[in-house]
């Protein structure tokens, strides 16, 4: 099952402008659902999938960390899984405690990851 989410995130890789900025958007455009889903009073549903969606996000992060392991530094490759597994830990509390409190770290994460994705590429 890897396998095929790898394929399709690296299809999005692809179809977008120069990958990394289709990377970014995704992480933008994900912190921006849960953000508005979390806001009170919350609709459960919104707030549900939002977090779905991103934790799908993230999960494709990692299937493509771990099959193309050259493509990022070592340690930058191991900082991101090990912030992926921060992210799923966060995602199911926020899950089973919706609150705009649970999901404030996930939404930082996010604009933050999409930041750096944003940035030029040293050469």
């Amino acid at each position: 099952m890897s396998s095929d989410l790898t394929k399709s995130y690296a299809r999005i890789q692809k179809s977008t402008p120069g990958g990394r900025h289709g990377e970014a958007a995704a992480f933008v455009e994900t912190a921006r659902k849960i953000h508005e889903a979390a806001q009170a009073p919350i609709d459960v549903s919104a707030y549900a999938r939002s977090l779905q969606n991103n934790q799908k996000l993230w999960t494709l992060l990692q299937a493509s960390l771990l099959e193309d392991e050259g493509r990022l530094p070592e340690d930058l490759r191991q900082d991101i899984l090990k912030l992926s597994i921060f992210v799923d830990k966060q995602t199911l509390k926020a899950l089973a405690l919706p609150s705009f409190e649970n999901v404030a770290s996930l939404i930082d994460i996010n604009r933050n990851m999409a930041g750096g994705l944003f940035q030029k590429p040293k050469e």
